[in-house]
């Protein structure tokens, strides 16, 4: 028996080492959940901040690149102003009649920045005047016979590369403009622009601190500089900036400054000139912005580490409670008093197990209790979900008794406070005095036939706001014999506002495609006639009305179809007539806001006066000029919108002897459609048509009196 007894406890004690083995401490879990956290944390950190550090660098790049494209366009601009004050010199009528004295002077007033200067030259080589000097004083002859003789083949506009003048030891750059005389070139008028126009650009910039910005010629020579121009200025950039300049417009590169500093190089080059505008930005700083991220790194890693210190601290402090969890938990278990030293067990088998013992001996006495409140809780919370989710508010009442309880959602449904009183008087009371039939017939059908209630009516809140509720009963006895009904209230306004929306909206949409399609129809059918009689342009006509009528479309459905501004209406139209200076085409008149069938009627006749006035008017030629006026008139009549088409300095004018299918259209869709009145003269100097609409046919009512006092004729 001894031998079988020391096998047994043999066998315990080599079973508890066993199991013992397999098992994790609560310190090991506290270490494993600590790495856990903070590996993932590192991993991610050091991905978000190269993130940044890449992000930070695209922002520079975008922010820099954005500033060398801007200096770019002043640069053009800067060039632009003065070539385009040479060519109106160069169109003087003094050069055509030889009044060169006259020339003088006004070359003297061009008002061109200093310290520029005027030349004129002949086509052999004889300088006829310079206005940096008096007139009349002997000039000697052009040092430049290339440039004249090629400005003579080409008739082009040539500025020339960044030097120094022998003459006048000045760095400059020359711009040369051709002046043509009985269509040849006659002379040719150059002015040189220094180095001190190019500075005071970059000056004016304001350049950062440490950063280097500088103007290249077309070769890539130093124009002007904001470091050290006095040094640098005419020199060329390194052959690698150069090549990277040579093979893309914009840019940007690593490199080394002239005076030899590191930077990244940030190019844009001139698309009508050549020239380039470069900013340095030192190495330094693009350092600085890696630096930031790995300071913020070290930074974190300071802290997992002080993080690891902590959760040995913890881990420490947590175990010798979870003992002593443990020794109370297992006493509990067996009803002994709670007291006595910790026992030394793994942490989280051993808290399983006295839970289990304490679970096990006061299982029996609270089961049954537990079991009924986990059910009614279930329940309540069940409903309390479903009445939420739904918006649903419940209410109890009594006809016997005309007890009437109701929950806050319900009192929330008849706008009032969760905690304000609310009877079935009440209830009556805020019910639209039309719809109390209807609720109190329903009701007591309900209660007659012990049926379910469904009922919707509108209720007044106390702030006089109509709200439609939604109530749903069911019948019931209660306890005491007598018969109630509960049941659930809904406010369903915003579905009831919904439903009337999408019905106008869509009686709005049937109305709107059918005008349109009634306008295509008849397009159509007027075009067939026109095919008919032998009009071989008549498809192109219809594609070209279909494609107006389309961008008319496109106006208004920007504007919801709420109506679109006369203006746009005729930009829409004439905007790809216009020159780049927007003045072959004028328009004048104050802000008049047209109706939807207003602007679909008015685009497609200005798309019909606009294709005549391509094909045979003003705009058919160079010099043709479009004047559209409009005005809002007043009299003794009712107020009228008149609007005023005049072509002039196109082709001779002769009057159709047909009425065209244009007049035809825009007479059907102005006369008929919106009441206007359309005058056409064909007069010899250009085309001139008057229309005029009644003010309540085409505006907007609302604009009508605001437009009135900002009215012209």
């Amino acid at each position: 028996m001894s031998d079988r007894g020391g096998t047994t406890d043999q066998a315990g004690s080599m079973e508890g080492r066993s199991f013992g083995a397999s098992r994790i401490s609560l310190r090991h879990m506290l270490w494993g959940l600590v790495l856990a956290l903070v590996l993932p944390a590192i991993v991610i950190a050091c991905a978000g901040f190269y993130s940044v550090y890449r992000a930070e660098r695209q922002a520079t790049d975008l922010r820099v690149q954005d500033i060398t494209r801007a200096m770019t366009l002043s640069l053009d601009r800067e060039i632009e102003k003065t070539e385009t004050a040479m060519r109106i010199l160069a169109s003087s009528p003094h050069l055509r009649t030889g009044d060169f004295a006259a020339f003088y002077r006004q070359a003297k007033e061009a008002g061109l920045p200093e310290p520029a200067w005027v030349v004129l030259t002949g086509m052999d080589g004889k300088v006829l005047l310079n206005t940096r000097v008096a007139y009349g004083t002997p000039l000697p002859d052009s040092i430049r016979p290339d440039t004249i003789r090629r400005i003579q083949q080409t008739r082009r506009t040539e500025l020339s590369e960044f030097a120094v003048r022998p003459i006048t030891e000045q760095r400059l750059v020359t711009l040369d403009v051709p002046v043509v005389v009985a269509d040849r070139v006659a002379y040719v008028l150059s002015t040189a622009i220094g180095s001190e126009v190019f500075q005071k650009l970059i000056q004016d910039q304001r350049i950062a601190e440490g950063w280097s910005a500088s103007v290249l010629d077309q070769s890539g020579k130093i124009v002007a500089r904001s470091r050290e121009p006095e040094h640098f200025i005419g020199q060329y950039v390194r052959p690698g900036l150069l090549q990277a300049i040579a093979s893309s417009a914009e840019g940007n590169v690593e490199s080394m400054t002239l005076d030899g500093i590191p930077v990244r190089t940030y190019f844009n080059r001139s698309e009508a000139y050549g020239w380039s505008f470069i900013i340095g930005l030192p190495a330094s700083e693009t350092a600085a912005a890696l630096w930031r991220p790995l300071l913020w790194l070290l930074g974190l890693a300071a802290v997992l580490i002080a993080g690891g210190v902590l959760a040995a601290i913890l881990s420490r402090s947590i175990a010798s409670p979870v003992d002593r969890l443990v020794a109370s938990a297992q006493a509990l278990g067996r009803g002994e008093p709670v007291d006595g030293p910790p026992t030394r067990v793994l942490e989280f088998e051993a808290i399983r197990n006295a839970l289990a013992e304490a679970s096990t001996a006061i299982r029996s006495q609270k089961q049954s209790r537990e079991e009924v409140l986990a059910h009614v809780a279930e329940s309540e919370a069940r409903l309390r979900l479903a009445l939420g989710a739904g918006e649903l508010g419940s209410w109890e009442y009594n006809p016997s008794t005309g007890e009437f309880l109701t929950s806050p959602m319900c009192r929330a449904n008849f706008g009032r406070a969760p905690d304000e009183p609310f009877t079935y008087m009440d209830l009556v009371a805020a019910i639209h005095p039309d719809d109390r039939p209807k609720q109190a017939e329903a009701v007591a059908h309900a209660m007659a036939n012990r049926t379910d209630l469904h009922v919707e009516y509108r209720a007044i809140w106390p702030d006089q706001s109509e709200h439609w509720i939604r109530i749903s009963g069911r019948t019931r006895l209660s306890p005491d014999g007598s018969l109630s009904m509960v049941g659930v209230s809904q406010d369903v306004t915003e579905g009831r506002e919904a439903d009337e929306r999408q019905a106008l909206l869509l009686h709005e949409l049937n109305h709107r495609v059918k005008n349109t399609l009634a306008t295509v129809q008849s397009v159509a059918a007027m075009t067939r006639r026109a095919a008919e009689a032998g009009d071989p342009y008549a498809w192109d006509a219809f594609i070209g009305r279909l494609q107006g009528l389309a961008k008319t479309h496109d106006l208004l459905t920007s504007t919801s179809w709420s109506g679109a501004l006369l203006e746009d209406v005729l930009r829409s139209e004439l905007d790809p007539y216009q020159d780049a200076l927007r003045q072959r085409i004028r328009f004048r008149g104050p802000k008049v806001n047209l109706q939807p069938s207003a602007v679909l009627a008015l685009g497609l006749a200005v798309h019909e006066l606009a294709t005549n006035a391509v094909k045979y008017g003003s705009l058919s030629a160079e010099n043709g000029r479009l004047s559209v006026m409009w005005a809002v008139t007043s009299g003794p009549g009712p107020a009228l919108l008149l609007v005023e088409w005049t072509e002039r300095g196109g082709p001779l004018v002769k009057k159709p002897e047909r009425q065209g299918f244009g007049t035809k259209l825009i007479q059907r869709g102005l006369a008929q459609q919106l009441g206007g009145d359309i005058k056409l003269d064909f007069a010899p100097a250009g085309v001139r048509c008057v229309i005029t609409f009644p003010i309540e046919s085409v505006l907007i009512a609302a604009e009508v009196a605001d437009e009135e006092e900002k009215r012209f004729a």
